[in-house]
């Protein structure tokens, strides 16, 4: 049976300028894509790959981002959807990629999103490549939905985060999928201060020796109650924006662990990229190599 490869680039935002790299070790050792999926940052990555630009082009773009650049990009909106309007990232992709239409590429490829209103998983399968990454990259919250065709378009990575039963409909026989958001090293959770079994029974009773010492200012003034509880949120809870990233990493999480379970990718490249945040665009070249090593040892594996 002829070997068809098919490349599956999963979402996770700036972590996924690892793709590059990925791409990079792969045009080294000759190994010729024949389809690619993505999600998120995956579609944008692939889509351009796609659509024709060099791996050389993808990676000069990506390492003449910086601080200033990046923040031009994120234009504020403001609106009921979402923080950022997403114009400017559009106008960006549609200076670098121009006027190109999926169904005319020489790999094929789909990028996929997410129906926020039904749960539904969408297929870009032709039509405006920057039209399809825009709605792939609209990550809930930070960036208003696409509307197109009265459907209300976000990220891809809620629904499929590493799109693999995509590409293998697509035609693959032979699955590189590249995750991104379960990588290795991700640092887990943590609260700011550790809670123990023996300062969780402790600390009733010196909630109680607390109020007897105070009740003289509770009966005058209650804000001391405010204070408190607030004193030990700030010690004990990690903030919303911990809470908010670890909760959709925990879903994506469990997505991807089912999708690699039923569908098994011939080949699994997993880039260390859990120090790396949402902005972190201006270390471009220290993703890039994160990405290509993963891909050496991946393969050295095999």
């Amino acid at each position: 049976m002829i070997k068809k490869i098919g490349l599956c680039l999963g979402s996770g935002s700036v972590k996924g300028l690892s793709h590059i790299g990925v791409i990079k070790f792969l045009e080294e050792r000759d190994i010729k894509i024949d389809f690619i999926t993505g999600s998120s940052i995956g579609a944008m990555i692939g889509g351009a790959y796609a659509s024709g630009l060099s791996i050389k082009e993808i990676e000069d773009i990506a390492l003449e981002t910086n601080l200033t650049s990046t923040a031009k990009l994120f234009s504020p909106g403001f609106g009921k959807s979402g923080l950022f309007s997403g114009s400017k990232v559009q106008e960006f992709l549609a200076s670098k990629l121009g006027n190109k239409h999926i169904e005319n590429f020489k790999i094929p490829f789909i990028a996929v999103a997410t129906d926020i209103i039904t749960g539904q998983e969408i297929h870009f399968k032709k039509g405006n490549l920057v039209e399809a990454i825009r709605a792939s990259i609209s990550i809930p919250i930070i960036f208003q939905p696409v509307i197109l065709n009265n459907i209300v378009l976000v990220d891809g990575g809620l629904v499929n985060p590493v799109p693999i039963n995509v590409v293998r409909e697509m035609g693959a026989n032979y699955i590189i999928a590249v995750d991104i958001i379960s990588s290795k090293n991700d640092p887990i959770l943590k609260s700011n201060k550790k809670f123990d079994t023996k300062r969780e029974l402790d600390e009733p009773f010196k909630i109680i020796s607390a109020f007897q010492d105070k009740l003289e200012d509770l009966i005058i003034d209650h804000k001391w109650i405010r204070n408190f509880i607030k004193h030990k949120e700030k010690e004990d809870l990690p903030d919303m924006k911990k809470i908010f990233n670890q909760s959709v990493r925990i879903s994506q999480e469990r997505l991807i662990k089912l999708s690699l379970e039923l569908y098994k990718p011939d080949v699994l490249i997993e880039p260390e990229v859990g120090n790396i945040n949402i902005f972190d665009f201006y270390k471009a070249e220290e993703i890039i190599e994160k990405g290509y090593k993963a891909a050496e040892v991946a393969f050295s594996e095999k």
